[in-house]
């Protein structure tokens, strides 16, 4: 069980700093906005000192834009404080509906994202037992992987099928055929040993489906060690 642990604590240092990255880049190209934004008003204040018209509606829309942009901050900045806090307890009870949410939208940063259309299970799932930083991180990589095969003008399809008492079967669809083969590799394979998640065979090539447990042996073994 200590080389799970190291295994997460090497994988979660990655993972951080992949979507670290990711959002930093998205806040430098708000910021970015803003300040182009911020320097075509000075531009009409300008030639409005000149004696130039100026048009409001040139100042509402640049007005408009920034505050638009703010927006899209505070919600950047909400997504990297829950991704934050997803190390505060190494191993407790989530909702799956939850955490897949954040990876969905922590992924969607990524330069390849996809359109995602998220089917919201229709009755409520039980909590599941489990470590939700390298769930959240096992979530991401299949999306990013997903996003690749689909493209950016494609569109991924993820449904939950709760119809098991034990665990529940969430299912991501791709508009193109998936390489498995080659996105399954070690390291994934250990993600998915550690929290006791299954990879099924998919119906189609155009689909990886996960089974994640409410509860197992192997996240007992581990809240255990920590």
């Amino acid at each position: 069980m200590n080389n799970a642990i190291h295994f997460i604590n090497s994988e979660g240092l990655t993972f951080f700093g992949s979507v670290n990255a990711s959002i930093s880049h998205e806040l430098k190209n708000i910021l970015a906005i803003v300040s182009e934004t911020a320097g075509f008003i000075n531009d009409l204040t300008g030639l409005a000192k000149q004696g130039k018209d100026l048009k409001l509606s040139l100042l509402e829309n640049c007005s408009d834009s920034i505050a638009e942009e703010i927006q899209r901050g505070f919600t950047t900045l909400k997504q990297m404080n829950k991704f934050a806090h997803s190390v505060d307890s190494p191993v407790k009870s989530i909702d799956l509906a939850e955490i897949l949410d954040l990876a969905v939208k922590l992924s969607g940063y990524s330069s390849s994202a996809s359109t995602v259309h998220f089917a919201s299970p229709d009755k409520a799932l039980p909590p599941a037992f489990t470590c939700p930083f390298l769930l959240l991180n096992l979530l991401y990589k299949v999306l990013c992987f997903t996003y690749t095969s689909a493209g950016p003008e494609g569109q991924v399809q993820i449904r939950f099928d709760a119809e098991k008492k034990d665990g529940a079967l969430l299912i991501f669809s791709s508009p193109n055929p998936l390489a498995l083969d080659a996105f399954w590799d070690p390291k994934m394979q250990r993600t998915a040993e550690i929290l006791g998640v299954e990879h099924n065979p998919a119906r189609t090539t155009t689909e990886l489906d996960l089974w994640i447990p409410y509860a197992s042996t192997q996240i007992d073994m581990l809240a255990k060690e920590l």
